[in-house]
C-alpha cells in the first residue's frame, strides 16, 4: 500500500515485531530451561533419598532375628521380646536419623513401630499402596516407594528390606523429603534470575530495536523529502551496517537526481530561451505587419490570429518553466480573507460575469508560501470561471475544522467534472481543452502537497465542481 504524503512511517510495528520475535523465544527457552532444571533436580534428589532410605533399611535387617517376628503376635505387647524389638528399631531410627522405623510381618501385620501408628498384630493398610516395592524387597532387593504426602502436608518416602530368607517380615524406614524446601528455594532463585534475565533482554532488545527503527524512520523521512523534490538535503549515513549501506545508496540516488534535475532545468531554460527569441520576433513582426496593412480588415484579422497563437505559445513555454522550476515553499503566516479577496478581484469582470463571492472569516490564517498558494487559487478560480460561463457563479470559501486543519474551497455552478475524469485531471499533460497544457491542476496539486496538504474534487452544492484544498494546522 502506497504511503500518503506526511504519513509517519510505521516504525512502531517493526519495533513491536522485533520485541515479540526476541522475547517470545527467550520466554520459551527460559521457561523450558527452568522447568527442565527443576525436574532434573527433583528427580535426582528423590532418587538419592530413595537410595539412602533403602540402604538404611538394609542396615536395620541384621539387627532383627526372624524368630522375633514370628514369636510375637496380637496381645503380646507386654512380653520382653516385643519390648526389646521396639527398643532395637527405635535405637536404629535414632542412629540413622530417619523419621520412622517399623517392622511388619510378611502379611503386613505390625510388629514394632517407632511412631506407634501400627499396633502389634494390626494391619498396616497404608503400606498396601507400595505392593510393587514390597515384592521387590521380598525378592531380595531393598527398594524405595514413590513420594507421598503425610497428614501434616509434608512429603515423605519409604524404603523396604526383607528379614529372613525366605522373608518372614519387612523393615520399613520412612524419611522426610526435606529437600523440597531446597527445591522451593531453587524455584525462587530460578524465578528471580529468570526475571532479571528477561528484564535485561527486554532492555537490550529495546535498545537494539530503537537502533534499527529510528534510522529507518529517518531514512523514510529522507525518502519522502526526496520524493517531494527536496534534493539539497544530504541523507546522513549513521551506521556501518546494512542500514548505513542503504542510507549511502539513497544519498547517491538523491545526488544523481539533483544533478539530473539541474541538467533538466538548464535544458528547459535553454529551450525557453531559444523558443522565446523567435516568438518575440514573431510578435514584433506581427505588430509591424498590422501597422502596415492599414485598413485591410480581412488581413488584420489574420494578423490578430497570428498574435493570439504566438501569445498562446508564450504562455505554454511559461507554464512548462513554472512547472519544472517550482521552488520549495517558504511558509509564513497568511491571512486568508485578504488573499481570497485578491484572487476574486483578479478573476472578476469580463463578458458581464459577476465577480467570485468570498466566504471566509476575517481572522482565519494559515501558514503557507503566499505566492505559491495565491498561484494555485488563481488557477482554480480561472478554471471555475471558465466552467461556470458568463451567467454562472463562482465561490471562494474557507473554514477551519475541529481538527485544526483549514479547508479552502473553490466551487462553481458549471456542469461539473464527469466521474470518469476526476482521477485523471491532476495528471500532468492531461487536458480536455483544445488548447491547454494539462499542467495547471497538476501544478496546483504539487503546490498543495508541498505544503503538507491535499486537494480533492467533488460536486458543489451549486451543481458544478468543488475543489477543496486542505492544509495542516498552522
Amino acid at each position: 500500500m502506497a504511503a500518503r504524503k506526511g504519513e509517519r512511517p510505521p516504525s512502531g510495528r517493526l519495533f513491536r515485531r522485533l520485541l515479540v520475535a526476541t522475547l517470545l523465544p527467550t520466554l520459551v527457552v527460559l521457561a523450558g530451561f527452568g522447568f527442565l532444571a527443576h525436574e532434573i533436580a527433583q528427580r535426582s534428589l528423590e532418587e538419592e533419598l530413595g537410595r539412602r532410605l533403602a540402604t538404611a533399611a538394609a542396615a536395620v535387617v541384621p539387627l532383627i532375628l526372624p524368630q522375633q517376628i514370628t514369636a510375637i503376635g496380637p496381645g503380646d505387647e507386654g512380653l520382653a521380646t516385643a519390648q526389646n524389638l521396639l527398643r532395637q528399631v527405635d535405637r536404629a531410627r535414632k542412629q540413622l536419623g530417619v523419621r520412622r522405623v517399623a517392622l511388619v510381618a510378611r502379611d503386613l501385620s505390625g510388629r514394632a513401630d517407632t511412631e506407634g501408628r501400627v499396633a502389634l498384630g494390626a494391619q498396616a493398610h497404608e503400606l498396601s499402596a507400595d505392593r510393587i516395592e514390597i515384592d521387590q524387597a521380598v525378592a531380595g532387593t531393598p527398594s524405595a516407594s514413590p513420594l507421598f504426602w503425610g497428614h501434616d502436608g509434608l512429603p515423605y518416602k519409604r524404603a523396604y528390606a526383607a528379614v529372613g530368607s525366605p522373608a518372614v517380615g519387612l523393615v520399613v524406614v520412612e524419611g522426610s523429603a526435606d529437600y523440597f524446601l531446597s527445591l522451593a528455594a531453587f524455584r525462587r532463585t530460578l524465578a528471580t534470575v529468570g526475571a532479571i534475565g528477561l528484564c535485561a533482554i527486554i532492555l537490550v532488545t529495546m535498545l537494539l530495536a530503537r537502533r534499527i527503527t529510528k534510522p529507518l524512520a529517518r531514512l523514510a523521512r529522507a525518502a519522502e523529502g526526496i520524493g517531494a523534490g527536496d534534493l539539497g538535503t544530504t541523507v546522513p549515513v549513521e551506521t556501518r551496517d546494512e542500514i548505513g549501506f542503504l542510507a549511502a545508496r539513497l544519498d547517491e540516488m538523491r545526488e544523481a537526481l539533483r544533478a539530473r534535475d539541474e541538467r533538466l532545468q538548464m535544458m528547459l531554460a535553454g529551450i525557453a530561451h531559444e523558443v522565446r527569441n523567435p516568438l518575440g520576433g514573431l510578435e514584433l513582426y506581427a505588430g509591424l505587419l498590422r501597422d502596415g496593412l492599414g485598413g485591410q480588415e480581412a488581413r488584420l484579422e489574420e494578423v490578430a490570429r497570428i498574435e493570439r497563437e504566438v501569445g498562446y505559445l508564450g504562455r505554454v513555454v511559461a507554464e512548462f518553466l513554472d512547472y519544472a522550476r517550482r521552488s520549495r515553499p517558504e511558509p509564513e503566516p497568511v491571512p486568508l480573507r485578504p488573499l481570497l479577496d485578491e484572487v476574486a478581484e483578479l478573476c472578476a469582470g469580463g463578458a458581464g460575469r459577476a465577480p467570485p463571492a468570498v466566504d471566509a472569516p476575517d481572522s482565519l490564517e494559515v501558514r503557507a508560501d503566499r505566492g505559491q498558494l495565491r498561484r494555485a487559487l488563481i488557477n482554480l478560480a480561472h478554471n471555475a470561471a471558465a466552467a461556470a460561463g458568463a451567467q454562472g457563479r463562482v465561490t471562494l470559501a474557507a473554514r477551519r475544522g475541529a481538527d485544526g486543519r483549514t479547508a479552502i474551497e473553490v466551487r462553481d455552478s458549471g456542469p461539473g467534472v464527469p466521474e470518469d475524469l476526476r482521477e485523471k485531471i491532476f495528471i500532468p499533460f492531461f487536458t480536455t481543452r483544445e488548447k491547454g497544457t494539462g499542467l495547471g491542476l497538476a501544478f496546483v496539486r504539487d503546490i498543495v502537497r508541498d505544503h503538507g496538504g491535499e486537494v480533492a474534487l467533488d460536486r458543489a452544492p451549486e451543481g458544478g465542481a468543488r475543489f477543496t484544498i486542505t492544509l495542516p494546522p498552522p
